[in-house]
């Protein structure tokens, strides 16, 4: 006589309800609270980065035999605003070169080239660099607060 499973039967429905919470509600609002964190940072500080939170791929709710995760991805470059940039310099020959193909109409001085070449980049000097948004770190403690 073969008797059900118990053990397997309930960490199946459990494993259910984390899952279908984390699609239909947790995951949603984790998305939620980054952007306006985002927002709110682009805000503050004058940016314009709108790619942060409109580029995001998720929520992604993936289940394997014993447990449920949730994951958000944001572009690469968002690193950058979420844990800030000091001021530095870049050296080298070049360390950056990029095409101007079609500049603002008169900003291309007469005979200039069409690559901008540089061999230093005082990156940040001006500005101070970027400053940490926090924005993910934050929504993840607005995260662990609700499960607690």
């Amino acid at each position: 006589m073969n008797l059900p499973n118990f053990e397997d039967d309930l960490r199946e429905a459990v494993l259910d309800d984390v899952e279908q919470t984390l699609q239909e509600e947790l995951g949603p609002e984790l998305e939620r609270v980054a952007r306006e964190n985002w927002q709110s940072y682009a805000s503050r500080h004058g940016y314009d980065i709108d790619f942060v939170w409109g580029d995001v791929d998720g929520p992604i709710v993936e289940r394997d035999r014993d447990s449920v995760t949730l994951r958000l991805e944001w572009p690469g470059l968002s690193a950058l605003f979420e844990f800030g940039v000091d001021p530095h310099t870049k050296s080298g020959n070049p360390v950056l070169a990029f095409e101007w193909a079609s500049p603002p109409e008169g900003t291309r001085p007469p005979g200039a080239p069409e690559y901008v070449v540089a061999e230093e980049i005082n990156w940040g000097s001006v500005t101070g660099g970027i400053s940490e948004s926090r924005a993910v770190r934050d929504a993840m403690n607005w995260l662990r607060r609700s499960l607690s």
